[in-house]
C-alpha cells in the first residue's frame, strides 16, 4: 500500500507526492512558539503528532502555518494533486487529508466560525468576488492572523493575488449549506465540505505533499 506515487503523465516536470514524515515536528512546534503569542493560538496549531514515522493529525490553521513558514518541503497537495495521487494508487483508505476552505455564506449560525466567516467575506467583497453559491478557497491562498476575539486565537486571511473558485465546480459527498467549514478527503475517496470544528485534529490525519523537480519528457 503507497504512502508515496510519481504524479506522471505528459509532463515536463516529475512530481512526487507522499505523506509528511514527522521529521519536521519539532521544527515546526517551535516555529508556532516563536510565531505566536496566545495560548489559544499555540493550541490550536500544536496538534501535530507521530506514529510510525509519519507526521499525524491535520488541521486547516495547521496546514497553512506548515505551508507559510516553509516547513512543508514542498507544497501541500491540492484536491487535484489527491484525485490524480488516488489514481496512481496512494494509498489514503484508513486517512483523512484537509485541503482548504469551503464559505459559502459571510455568516456562520456556528458562532465559533462567525467571525472567520465574515472576515474572508470581507476581503473577497473588496476584491469583487461574489460569493455566490460558495468559494472554495486552497490552503496557498491563506494566512494567519493573531485575533484575540477569535474563539481560536486566529483568523484566516486571503494572500495577495489569492485565487478562489466556486464550489458548484467541484462533486462533494457531503456538504454543509451555510458558513465557513474544512474540506478534506477522507476514506481515500469521498470530499467533504462540512467540518464546522476547524480546530480538530486526531491521529487519523495526514499531510500530504507534493514536491518536483525538472526532467525530461519520457
Amino acid at each position: 500500500m503507497a504512502r508515496e506515487t510519481v504524479l506522471y503523465e505528459v509532463s515536463k516536470t516529475l512530481e512526487i507526492v507522499r505523506v509528511l514524515d514527522a521529521s519536521v515536528l519539532n521544527e515546526y512546534n517551535e516555529s508556532v512558539r516563536s510565531a505566536y503569542n496566545s495560548d489559544r493560538a499555540r493550541a490550536v496549531l500544536s496538534r501535530f503528532g507521530e506514529f510510525k514515522g509519519e507526521l499525524t493529525g491535520s488541521n486547516t490553521f495547521m496546514l497553512v502555518h506548515l505551508q507559510n513558514a516553509g516547513l512543508a518541503k514542498g507544497r501541500i497537495a491540492t484536491r487535484a494533486d489527491l484525485e490524480k495521487a488516488l489514481r496512481f494508487g496512494l494509498n489514503l483508505s484508513g486517512n483523512y487529508v484537509n485541503f482548504g476552505l469551503a464559505l459559502r455564506t459571510a455568516r456562520d449560525s456556528y458562532l465559533l466560525n462567525d467571525l472567520l466567516a465574515k472576515t474572508l467575506a470581507g476581503q473577497l467583497d473588496k476584491r469583487e468576488v461574489k460569493i455566490g453559491e460558495g468559494k472554495f478557497i486552497p490552503i496557498s491562498a491563506l494566512g494567519l492572523r493573531e485575533v484575540p476575539d477569535s474563539y481560536y486565537g486566529l483568523v484566516f486571511d486571503l494572500k495577495d493575488g489569492a485565487e478562489v473558485e466556486d464550489l458548484s465546480k467541484q462533486r462533494w459527498n457531503y456538504v454543509k449549506e451555510e458558513g465557513l467549514v474544512g474540506a478534506y478527503l477522507v476514506r481515500g475517496g469521498d470530499w467533504y465540505s462540512n467540518d464546522r470544528y476547524l480546530d480538530s485534529s486526531s491521529g487519523n490525519g495526514r499531510v500530504v505533499i507534493v514536491s518536483g523537480e525538472a526532467t525530461a519528457k519520457i
